[in-house]
């Protein structure tokens, strides 16, 4: 650094792809690939990352010089780890090291290997920028992918506030300052994923919400659910807080995995959060959600309540509309027409009620 504190950028050197390591550090890998070796961590973002489109875009036109590689210095000398620049880094080895193609076992790998050759490509050393350590990038990882261009998906950055806040020693408005954003919003991701890292060092499975993070911090917002969580801090935590959860909140949040995602989710989507919370805070209408498995019956639980009878109304809406893509089969048939009579009758008693003349149709 400078006399004032300010990070030195020193020009980019070219570097062998060799000595280049993947950084197992990023907030884009989960968090068990913290301790994975090169070979996982490689394997891994060619499964997750497309890194096929960029190993087009190198065969077809080299490595742009004017995105270096922003490198560390790692436990072997002569080594340096890539803080930013993994996918293209990962690219690199694939298109220039045979044992890493052998590695994910993929043709295509080996065929744009030999497209670059032809096409006179060299990528076996392309430029870096070197700095002094991990924390000298802190602020432009959180400009770049956290309120920049390049932005990391929901749990990327709420794992990149975590780790400013667990590992860093940053507070909540030095957070905000330095990936930009409010102090209030800061602390809500950190306690989101304060729960997630609690829950999982409980032993629940995480990845349902991990991989949706995004809705599952969009639940989290609800006071219903909150409640149900009995997940504390959401406004005044601190930055020493690491368990957010009460004691019976690791399972509820499991729970609460089941009701919004995989195959015997209760809701379809994510507009109907608020929907679930409703229920989640009724103890009657949450039993009811547990045996049956239906926001829509759990919420006729809820007393006088709008939200039930909308849901109600819109169940016998859809029901209604799949039976008329089927009643011309039975033009007709006495019985139907009679259930269709005793419907009509009621609608109309509905909107009577509701005090609204009913529409006619042609």
């Amino acid at each position: 650094m400078s006399a004032n504190g300010d990070v030195v950028v020193a020009p980019a050197t070219n570097w062998n792809v060799g000595d280049l390591l993947l950084d197992a550090e990023n907030p884009r890998l989960p968090d068990d690939y913290r301790s994975a070796s090169q070979q996982e961590l490689l394997a891994y973002m060619e499964k997750q990352y497309d890194l096929e489109e960029l190993g087009w875009s190198m065969v077809e036109h080299g490595y742009f010089g004017e995105e270096p590689l922003l490198v560390i210095p790692a436990e072997e000398h002569e080594k340096r780890i890539v803080v930013e620049g993994n996918r293209r880094l990962a690219t690199l080895r694939l298109l220039t090291d045979h044992q890493a193609r052998q590695l994910v076992g993929k043709t295509i790998w080996s065929e744009l290997a030999d497209l670059a050759v032809e096409e006179g490509q060299d990528l076996t050393r392309v430029p870096v920028r070197k700095y002094a350590s991990r924390v000298d990038l802190l602020e432009y990882l959180g400009f770049r992918h956290v309120s920049g261009l390049m932005q990391w998906e929901a749990e990327a950055k709420a794992r990149f506030v975590y780790r400013l806040v667990t590992e860093y020693g940053y507070n909540f408005e030095q957070v905000a300052r330095t990936i930009g954003g409010r102090p209030d919003a800061i602390r809500r991701q950190y306690v989101a994923w304060s729960a997630v890292v609690q829950a999982r060092n409980a032993g629940v499975d995480v990845s349902p919400g991990v991989r949706r993070f995004g809705v599952l911090y969009r639940s989290f917002q609800s006071p219903g659910t909150r409640e149900f969580l009995h997940l504390q801090g959401w406004t005044d935590a601190t930055p020493e807080l690491r368990e957010p959860l009460a004691e019976d909140g690791t399972n509820r949040l499991d729970e609460l995995q089941s009701f919004v995602f995989g195959p015997e989710r209760v809701i379809k989507e994510s507009r109907r959060l608020d929907d679930l919370a409703k229920v989640l805070a009724e103890p009657v209408a949450l039993e009811v959600l547990r045996q049956e498995r239906d926001v829509d019956v759990a919420l006729r639980e809820l007393p006088n309540d709008r939200t039930a009878v909308l849901a109600t109304m819109r169940t016998a809406y859809r029901s209604l509309t799949t039976v008329n893509g089927q009643v011309f089969e039975f033009a007709g048939d006495r019985d139907l027409i009679a259930e269709g009579q005793r419907i009509s009758r009621v609608v109309e008693l509905i909107i009577k009620t509701l005090g609204q003349e009913a529409t006619p149709t042609s």
